[in-house]
């Protein structure tokens, strides 16, 4: 029998402190994809899409494609994207008959009107499939994963590594067990829980033996268990202001052979193992630190560059990535090869566009969207060294295969630092990036890139060194800077004395 399965995606992580909102022309930066156009530019791609149609192809499904969706981490959702996007995915449905749902979420969304994107979403998909239609979704494992979104959904499974380096074997994975309930062999459900905080977990980083790697080894323990079908830690992402912001214990579970409070208990027993490790974080390094080790590995013989995160202003949390604290700080130590990127300024890009390859010229830089975050604007004075109009296609491992853009930008050299200024906020999460403007990221002493655990991926393996500085951007570690006002309280660390 071949079931027929309809894919969308809605997929951005909203930060619900930044200025900026999120509209149709930032997720077309990404991909808004449409009918056919999903499989001509998702299949054979390490994506949650490119799984899905692996499993079309190993299940012998036909795929219904409808609209794929993702967007640049940043603020809420338009009211108009949001409609635009539920008329879409109405029309692509109108008239099919199916057998199953796969949807790609962040877990993370909100929009203008509704804090729980992913709720608001499915409750508009149950309207046209109805109540019994078996649905799987992916998830991030930064997902803040509400409680009642067990109502709507019958599986949830997320990925399981920081880099995401899993994104299609995560598709893989939900796609089994909709197979399975297409076929009445399981009748999945969700139990959701979530402990009283707001990080945890690591942060999710399992680039290392730490909290998350220990969770995910309980969780596993219990999916082993008969009836158990997938167990999930999230991390939760602390830039939403929401009501339930923090990490969750997602368990997906078989009615057939498991009563829902038996899995119920089994998630409250792993909120209480990401509670027992709520202070096991990694510390990020702070920026006056900057300067001893750029000049302690100048007087190394490295075998590769110094990787330096510049943690605060990672736009992968929907900081604005035109902090100038670090690239600052960097041009103080005096340093004559590192690269740095990508600081977002259309306006400067657009001037040095105009004034064209080999100008030199002085521009002021940087903190265009909020100049009281980040360290204010700089000047600046340097030679245009390259331009392009910032269209790459993901090396990998993360999205291999998918496009992206950076919009128009350049590479302007300034005392000898290469500068990627683009026009478009991305998370320096592939090598390809820096190539666009002919940055060749092995070939410099110090590489600075504005993410916090991503360009692990892709920069780790030509690193000597790789350093977290946490400056004064939007996403900075500290999250005292954060004014909370939705979020559940007590909460930690926020009432860390009211909880013990």
């Amino acid at each position: 029998m071949s079931f027929r399965v309809a894919v969308l995606e809605f997929n951005q992580e909203t930060n619900t402190f930044s200025k900026l909102k999120t509209g149709f022309r930032d997720f077309e930066a990404c991909h808004y994809f449409v009918g056919a156009e999903i499989e001509t530019h998702c299949r054979g791609t390490n994506s949650e899409i490119g799984g899905f149609i692996d499993c079309c192809d190993t299940y012998g499904w036909q795929p219904v494609y409808t609209v794929a969706a993702r967007a640049e981490p940043g603020g809420r959702i338009e009211e108009a994207m949001r409609q635009r996007f539920v008329a879409d995915l109405q029309s692509a449905l109108d008239g099919e008959r199916l057998d199953g749902v796969f949807i790609v979420f962040h877990g993370a969304m909100c929009t203008e009107t509704a804090d729980d994107a992913q709720i608001q979403l499915l409750e508009v998909v149950r309207g046209i499939v109805g109540s019994e239609l078996p649905i799987a979704a992916t998830f991030d494992l930064h997902a803040n994963s509400a409680p009642e979104m067990a109502g709507l959904l019958d599986i949830a499974v997320s990925f399981r590594t920081y880099p995401h380096v899993d994104m299609a074997e995560c598709a893989h994975k939900a796609g089994a067990l909709l197979e399975r309930a297409m076929r009445g062999e399981i009748r999945p459900a969700l139990a959701i829980r979530q402990p009283p905080m707001l990080n945890g977990c690591n942060d999710g980083r399992t680039t290392h033996a730490c909290a998350m790697t220990e969770l995910l080894e309980i969780a596993d323990g219990i999916a082993a268990r008969d009836g158990m079908l997938a167990t999930s830690i999230n991390a939760g992402f602390y830039d939403a202001d929401i009501f339930n912001t923090g990490p969750s214990a997602v368990i997906c579970y078989d009615r057939n052979r498991v009563a829902a409070e038996d899995a119920e208990a089994e998630a409250e027993r792993l909120c209480r193992e990401i509670w027992d490790r709520r202070e096991h974080q990694d510390v990020q390094l702070p920026l006056d630190a900057l300067p001893g080790i750029v000049a302690a590995h100048l007087a190394k013989d490295g075998a590769g560059p110094l990787v330096i995160a510049d943690f605060s202003d990672n736009p992968g949390c929907g900081a604005y990535s035109d902090s100038t604290c670090v690239l600052a700080r960097l041009l103080d130590t005096g340093v004559r090869n590192a690269a740095f990127g990508a600081l977002c300024d259309p306006e400067v890009v657009a001037e040095l566009i105009a004034a064209g390859i080999g100008a030199t010229r002085e521009v002021t830089l940087g903190c265009k969207i909020d100049p009281e975050v980040g360290g204010g604007p700089i000047t600046i004075k340097g030679r245009v060294e390259a331009i392009s109009d910032g269209r790459i296609v993901f090396e990998g491992p993360m999205f291999q295969g998918l496009p992206a853009t950076m919009g128009p930008s350049v590479r302007f050299h300034v005392e000898g630092i290469d500068i990627l200024i683009c026009s478009e906020r991305q998370q320096m999460l592939d090598r390809n990036l820096f190539r666009a403007v002919g940055i060749e990221p092995s070939d410099y002493q110090i590489v600075v890139v504005k993410s916090q655990q991503h360009f692990r991926a892709a920069f780790g393996p030509i690193a000597s060194e790789i350093v977290e500085i946490d400056g004064t951007g939007l996403s900075s570690a500290n999250i005292g800077a954060r004014k909370f006002q939705r979020v559940r309280r007590p909460v930690y660390p926020l009432d860390h004395g009211e909880l013990g």
